[in-house]
């Protein structure tokens, strides 16, 4: 698909903080919030209710850690397919089972892409779970916001840099009444937290550079033969770049917001390219959609600080990295997946001044706990907007990769560019609660 790109201007000051906010959010009329009942705080001592959207594997991961390691029970789900929904339903009845809750109610069971509208609206559901294709993130969020209910956003928040404005919209309008978390797990994880604090307070000096990276497997494929093609498309929707984002929105987004966390910035400009060297096809897939396999960027930050990021989708079994380095004036900070998190000074042989676990499963619990008790004790926490600014510096740099040309954050910001998925979504089926067994 081509995007509507235009050659843009060498940028060398970067929109402050609210520029960014002023600038994306339009002047008019709000979404209308209709209070729940934990706006309100009257469910400080019960449990909360989740309505999950979108069952597939983050949706029952994501609403797994909230069910195990939270008082949170699942009350509600919703998905575009039987099979989806049916076991979906059946892992999270044994777990209310477990835990002495109500299974969940038939009249809370909804098939059909716009019965999100009616899910939000369930006086059984306090918080929300969006896990369904990103394209459709910022349509479920608006939702959500709008009945008063709290949200769990899984990254990225939207798909294309109109989606990011919706979604920074609906957070302004969530501001000082309700909670919006979007899923960077990273921010909660002690190694993580710890090398950035140290960063920010100058253990390593001024940053001058970057090197980051996301080298990983090729996903599973999820159409079957004789599946009709729309829903083949939707099963595969990770490798969709309508849907998805491609795979530097969805799924290097975590790195990006590493970058931006650590420099407390966005970046000023992007340059780089990207292709597919191995992913030739993928059932249902229309070629003009199909995701990259790998990207090589350059993003260029205030004070002249350039940070590299490389990343890939091979069927590479044998290896997967994922990291942060960040170079400064007095030391080096190291965060990778699969080891621990570590600040060395440049001193002869060199110091290390900083050792600590990486463990993003925990992180993802501590988070879930964090928004839990945020909504509990009505201090609540907005996290949309840094969702959207990391988003938009993910989405730049594919701007900058598919057009092979220099990109400014200005030139992206004001494109207002959006996605035509091509899709009739109404040809799955009913909007309706799933009359199922059980």
């Amino acid at each position: 698909m081509k995007n509507k790109l235009d050659q843009a201007k060498n940028s060398t000051k970067a929109p402050s903080r609210r520029d960014f906010v002023k600038t994306g959010v339009a002047a008019g009329a709000g979404l209308l919030i209709v209070p729940s009942a934990t706006a309100f705080g009257s469910t400080a001592n019960s449990s909360l209710g989740l309505g999950i959207i979108g069952c597939g594997g983050r949706g029952n991961y994501d609403g797994g850690q909230f069910a195990r390691n939270t008082d949170v029970r699942v009350t509600a789900l919703m998905d575009l397919f039987d099979d989806r929904l049916e076991s979906t339903r059946a892992s999270f009845d044994k777990i209310a089972e477990e835990k002495g809750y109500a299974k969940i109610s038939q009249t809370n069971i909804f098939k059909g892409w716009r019965s999100y509208e009616t899910l939000v609206q369930s006086k059984d559901v306090d918080l929300v779970l969006i896990t369904s294709p990103p394209y459709f993130h910022p349509d479920h969020l608006e939702a959500a916001v709008a009945a008063g209910k709290h949200v769990y956003l899984e990254k990225p928040v939207a798909t294309d840099v109109h989606g990011c404005h919706r979604v920074i919209k609906a957070g302004k309008q969530a501001n000082g009444k309700l909670s919006i978390h979007v899923g960077f797990q990273k921010r909660y994880d002690e190694g993580y937290r710890t090398t950035i604090e140290k960063i920010h307070a100058g253990e390593i000096g001024d940053i001058v550079l970057g090197q980051t990276f996301y080298y990983t497997n090729d996903l599973d494929r999820q159409n079957k033969d004789g599946m009709p093609e729309l829903e083949a498309r939707i099963r595969n929707w990770v490798f969709d770049k309508a849907l998805s984002g491609d795979i530097l929105v969805e799924q290097n987004i975590h790195i990006i917001d590493v970058v931006n966390w650590a420099l407390k910035a966005h970046p000023v400009k992007a340059s780089g390219i990207c292709g597919r060297a191995m992913r030739k096809e993928v059932g249902g897939i229309p070629a003009e959609f199909l995701c990259n396999d790998h990207f090589i960027l350059t993003y260029y930050y205030p004070n002249d600080v350039h940070i590299s990021f490389n990343s890939n989708q091979f069927k590479n079994k044998g290896y997967r990295q994922q990291g942060e380095r960040f170079f400064g004036t007095l030391g080096v900070s190291e965060t990778m997946q699969s080891s621990p998190a570590k600040i060395t000074l440049n001193k002869e042989q060199g110091i290390k001044v900083y050792e600590g676990p990486v463990n993003l499963n925990t992180g993802i619990q501590v988070k879930m706990k964090a928004l839990v008790e945020s909504i509990k004790s009505g201090k609540f926490e907005n996290q949309a907007e840094q969702g959207a600014d990391s988003t938009l510096t993910t989405i730049l740099g594919r701007m900058a990769a598919y057009s092979g040309k220099e990109v400014t954050w200005e030139k992206m910001f004001k494109s207002d560019d959006k996605w035509n998925t091509k899709l009739k979504l109404d040809n799955l089926g009913s909007n309706s609660a799933v009359s199922m067994k059980g």
